[in-house]
């Protein structure tokens, strides 16, 4: 559907005078006082000079303003006055014959408009040499140009006429001009008169410059950005898009989130939209992997296989001080967890270990080191079988035995299960016939 028609000036008379016009000017070789000029009058009747009679104008239509016999723009006689002539459409077709102009000197302008028309309501009646006739410029003092193949005469009646030129578009400086010309001493009343003249066109509407914001152009995987249209000019649409496998929430929305699932570069693009055309912005956007830090134990050292920016190691959720490498050591039962950062994106993972080499029996050098798979159970873990049957004994911080039992040979693992101590300090006796050695247990 076209947009509607915009008006940018008018003028119907109806004051008695006309601003933006000059009446009877020697443009186009006009004449300026000779019997023939511009008038505004609503004189319409007509009547006898001396031997010749003028006809009546005819009253105007509804579609003009003020009709039917309101103020209108029309060359008269001045010698048919004098003579006690009636003062409405006429003129004298005598001689001497000329040329009679009336015309804009205040432009109007039409920056910003296309299909731009002149329109105004005419009669004339005249002939082929006796006629109307429009003119526009496009500069002060500028050269009148002519409308040509339009001359308006050969009706008595009212009449509506809309023209457009290219030439009118988009003009800083425009006016108008008509010319009665009497040509041959043959013509007949009417003579030209115009009403209701208007200049109207259509606003351009300039594409919209597409623009967004984020806070950053690089991501994390499986992490969400916001976006922001910044769009200039009339907006009256949006539409988002970007990379496979990138998921867009709201993408006809001003602001839209949009989520990356996997690592790589995305193109996030933006289009703003108007009945003038569409423009596009688009900007990369550098998905980081997200790092999954996985913890080994090793006789009590924790370790992290990959290379990261940066390590920071928690005992429980407190940060270890110092402990910012890849690997920790711990000094007693616990849940440890690893904090990586890989180019701004983190990580993190857990596991529940005891301390590193506990004690030495017999004379096999054997680690030992405790885990606790839950509140109610300890396991006694070996790197290597026990050799011999070791009697464990568990003792509370005042030296009262809690629990006794053994660890049969040729096992690396023995679990203690329901275990039902309050949190403390505690002794693991381990011995047999040949030696003995004494772990510390913190039970969380």
């Amino acid at each position: 559907m076209g947009r509607a028609q915009t008006v940018i000036y008018s003028e119907n008379f109806n004051t008695g005078t006309a601003a933006y016009w000059t009446l009877n000017t020697t443009d186009e070789g006009s004449v300026s006082s000779t019997d023939n000029q511009w008038v505004i009058n609503n004189s319409y009747a007509g009547g006898t000079v001396i031997i010749a009679s003028v006809p009546a104008t005819a009253d105007e239509p509804a579609a003009i303003v003020g009709s039917p016999e309101s103020y209108y723009l029309h060359i008269l006689s001045q010698t048919g006055v004098g003579l006690g002539g009636p003062s409405n459409c006429n003129f004298d077709a005598g001689t001497p014959l000329g040329s009679y102009f009336a015309a804009m000197t205040t432009s109007i302008s039409t920056s910003g408009y296309t299909n731009v028309y002149f329109s105004f309501w005419w009669l004339c009646d005249g002939d082929v040499a006796c006629n109307g006739k429009v003119w526009y410029r496009t500069s002060a003092g500028g050269t009148w140009t002519q409308i040509t193949g339009v001359n308006f005469y050969g009706t008595t009646t009212w009449a509506n006429d809309s023209m457009h030129l290219a030439a009118f578009d988009n003009q800083p400086f425009l006016e108008f001009g008509f010319q009665f010309t009497n040509g041959n001493a043959s013509g007949n009343d009417p003579a030209f008169a115009v009403d209701d003249i208007s200049v109207t066109g259509v606003a351009s509407v300039t594409s919209p410059v597409a623009s967004f914001s984020t806070i950053a152009t690089s991501t994390c995987q499986d992490s969400c950005m916001l976006f922001t249209s910044t769009s200039t000019g009339t907006v009256s649409s949006v539409s988002w898009s970007a990379t496979s496998g990138a998921i867009i929430e709201n993408p006809t929305s001003d602001t839209t989130t949009i989520c990356f699932p996997a690592a790589g570069t995305y193109s996030v693009t933006l289009t703003a939209t108007n009945s003038g055309g569409s423009t596009s912005s688009t900007s990369a956007i550098t998905v980081n992997p997200t790092p999954y830090p996985v913890i080994t134990n090793s006789g009590g050292v924790l370790s992290v296989t990959g290379a990261y920016t940066s390590y920071q190691w928690y005992d429980g959720l407190t940060a270890i001080t110092g402990a910012t490498t890849n690997s920790y050591t711990v000094t007693s039962l616990g849940t440890y967890g690893v904090l990586v950062d890989s180019m701004g994106c983190i990580g993190f993972d857990t596991l529940t270990a005891g301390p590193t080499k506990i004690a030495n029996i017999s004379g096999i050098a054997t680690e030992y080191w405790l885990s606790q798979p839950n509140n109610s159970s300890l396991d006694l873990n070996a790197s290597t079988a026990v050799n011999g049957a070791l009697n464990i004994n568990i003792y509370d911080a005042t030296g009262r035995e809690i629990l006794a039992d053994v660890w049969n040979a040729g096992n690396s693992r023995k679990q203690l299960n329901g275990l039902s101590m309050v949190p403390g300090l505690y002794i693991i006796k381990l011995s047999n016939s040949y030696t003995s050695t004494v772990l510390k247990w913190l039970k969380p």
